[in-house]
């Protein structure tokens, strides 16, 4: 009998042990980050006075995987270096991942906006900042969120304007958008 009882308790346990781990073939393994995701938090509901600039919203871009945050960060990782980008430095955490990555003139414009303010300036190329947080949410998925910001690097057209060593440039978005269609694209690929 306490054979019988021994089998029977083995036979429950792993039947109950392997139906969460069965695989329906409808899994989703990627998802849009909650609505919010970008916001400044408690902060960004502080009442400002009424001629106080509004600061602008950073541009990022957000994306949410069912895997675990560090597999995400090494791929990330392995990716950059496959992409051969020069990079000038790189500070790693347990959670995030930030890099400043030298630009050609080409690359900086196309992934910066325009202002009217810059016009006379020959572009000679930048630098971005890009900056990779992945941090476990619910459901076993991985959020990661990516910020960029650039600094261009040229000569000002205009004789009387004081030169600079750089001007800060505002995202257009397209860079952080890329990475997060990289992610998408690794994880959601048949492996």
């Amino acid at each position: 009998m306490p054979i019988m009882v021994h089998l029977l308790f083995s036979l429950l346990m792993s039947v109950s042990v392997a139906v969460p781990h069965q695989d329906t073939g409808t899994s989703v393994v990627v998802r849009s980050c909650a609505e919010g995701w970008d916001s400044a938090g408690p902060e960004a509901k502080k009442k400002r006075p009424k001629h106080a600039q509004e600061e602008p919203q950073k541009a990022g871009a957000c994306i949410e995987l069912a895997f675990p945050p560090l597999e995400i960060q090494e791929y990330l990782q392995a990716y950059t270096r496959s992409q051969q980008w020069k990079i000038s430095q790189e500070r790693v955490t347990e959670d995030s991942w930030t890099i400043a990555r030298e630009l050609n003139k080409d690359e900086l414009l196309g992934t910066t906006k325009r202002s009217t303010s810059m016009a006379r300036i020959s572009w000679t190329g930048g630098v971005v900042l890009l900056r990779v947080v992945t941090v476990q949410v619910a459901n076993g998925f991985a959020r990661t969120v990516i910020r960029a910001s650039f600094r261009g690097y040229g000569q000002n057209g205009d004789q009387f304007a004081q030169q600079r060593e750089y001007w800060e440039l505002e995202s257009n978005n397209n860079f952080e958008t890329s990475i997060a269609s990289t992610l998408q694209a690794h994880f959601t690929a048949p492996h």
